[in-house]
């Protein structure tokens, strides 16, 4: 099993709809593969029409909510589903933000993720919920949704969960400023753990555009000096009706 988180200091990259497009084109190779929907603010993995549920299913804010209240880590198998699309033909499970229903913001603003990890035991938790994927569902790949910016669950998604991380970014200065903290923080984690994370990025949502004036080849390679990284790979702008119609 590995893990590869999805993340992004900035919306608007294309993030979501990425790690949905590997994920599926992995399980139609035949690789079996888990999407966690952990961008908890915003939720939408299961809006995808490869990926919707036959039913409301709860996910990582019920899962949360249920260990505050028992003290003991959920079966993770109530909180995961299988698509029930008839064209895909494919191993594949989601793992979606929580039940959307009119109290789902209200669960997830009771959760004070500073207290779970504190007092609760929230890194047992998701130490535990990652044995309970690899057991119960033996997947080749979990691809982990992280939400946007500096927040309490990124550390959780970017630095404990993962094995990877694919960091993309639209390559500008908001971007290039909020991926330095995050790069150093995780590389900061793998470190001192001892705990190899490996680091991909991702330039997206590029406009396929005639560089003449050498704009976007010289944005990129500042990002790779600044991160001091490799640019893995990139992400050209999605058509309008792609955009729309979520393909």
């Amino acid at each position: 099993m590995y893990i590869v988180t999805f993340y992004s200091f900035k919306g608007g990259v294309g993030r979501t709809m990425a790690m949905a497009n590997v994920g599926l084109a992995l399980a139609r190779d035949g690789r079996r593969v888990l999407l966690v929907d952990f961008d908890l603010e915003a939720p939408g993995l299961d809006t995808f029409d490869l990926l919707k549920p036959a039913e409301t299913t709860p996910g990582i804010v019920d899962y949360v909510t249920e260990f505050r209240e028992t003290g003991v880590a959920p079966n993770v198998t109530k909180f995961i589903y299988e698509p029930s699309h008839p064209d895909l033909d494919a191993k594949v499970w989601v793992m979606p933000s929580g039940k959307q229903d009119e109290q789902y913001g209200n669960r997830l603003n009771a959760i004070d993720w500073n207290r779970l990890y504190a007092e609760q035991d929230g890194y047992l938790l998701f130490e535990d919920l990652k044995k309970q994927w690899e057991r119960e569902l033996h997947p080749d790949y979990v691809f982990v949704d992280s939400r946007t910016g500096h927040t309490d669950t990124g550390g959780i998604c970017t630095r404990q969960l993962p094995d990877a991380v694919a960091l993309l970014f639209i390559p500008n200065e908001q971007n290039l400023r909020g991926l330095q903290t995050v790069a150093h923080d995780i590389r900061r984690e793998s470190r001192e753990s001892g705990r190899l994370i490996d680091l991909y990025f991702v330039a997206s949502n590029v406009p396929d555009l005639d560089d003449e004036d050498s704009t976007l080849r010289e944005r990129l390679r500042q990002f790779r000096r600044t991160l001091e990284a490799k640019l893995d790979a990139i992400i050209h702008h999605y058509d309008s009706l792609s955009l729309i119609e979520q393909e």
